[in-house]
This record gives structure tokens, sequence and C-alpha cells, in this order.
């Protein structure tokens, strides 16, 4: 696994973004993690910084994600992987943002996880 994986987790819910962030420290160890409570503050550290991984809410009160902004996220940094994070329907939405170029779907219920699991895995190895 990489040494300190640089992560970036965006959700505008305090609590959704720690529980990742606990989740991702279990899993990981060692990390850089950066949080955003918006799509404006996400752009802001996506341009001043480099990431390997992209944890991206939908739903969020200042913008929602679509898949079009995953393209222009991987237009910003092509190497770094984007994994959608939403409470929306997982079977009606994932495969729209595939189809951008995110990697996974984490949906927010109690499969959370194993769902992070499986990614940081796909991600780091």
């Amino acid at each position: 696994m990489k040494q300190h994986p640089r992560i970036l987790i965006v959700d505008d819910n305090d609590l959704m973004r720690t529980l990742m962030s606990n989740i991702l420290k279990k899993l990981i160890g060692s990390s850089d993690l950066k949080q955003a409570s918006n799509l404006t503050d996400a752009f802001t550290l996506l341009g001043q910084d480099s990431f390997d991984l992209l944890l991206l809410d939908i739903n969020m009160p200042q913008g929602d994600s679509s898949p079009e902004t995953v393209a222009q996220i991987k237009e910003m940094q092509p190497q770094m992987k984007v994994c959608m994070f939403s409470g929306n329907d997982k079977s009606i939405l994932a495969q729209s943002f595939l189809d951008a170029g995110a990697i996974g779907f984490i949906q927010k219920d109690n499969t959370m996880g194993s769902s992070a699991a499986e990614i940081v895995k796909m991600v780091f190895g």
C-alpha cells in the first residue's frame, strides 16, 4: 500500500465526513486526509494539491455533483481516483458516474465500511 496516501472527502455533512475519515484511518493507517463541505472548497483544494483518492458526495446544498463534475475533476487530476459517496440509490445513479470516470460508489448505509474497504483495496492494493 502506498505510504501516506492523500485523500479528500467532500460531503456537506460533518458526521459523514468524520465517519468516513475514521473508517479510512482504520483501513489505511497513516494517511493525509483533507475535507471539504462543498464543491467550491473542493475545487480550491484540488487546485492547490494533488490527491490519490476523492470521496465525493452527490447532493450538497451549494451545488450537487454530477457526472460532468467528475469529468471536470478528472481533467484537473487524471491520476486521482474518484469514488462517489451518497445516500442516493446506487442502482439508479452509479453507471452514469462510472461512465464519467468514477471508480466506484459507496452507499451511505450499513455497508459503508465494507464498501470503503473494497475501494481502498482497489486503489491502494
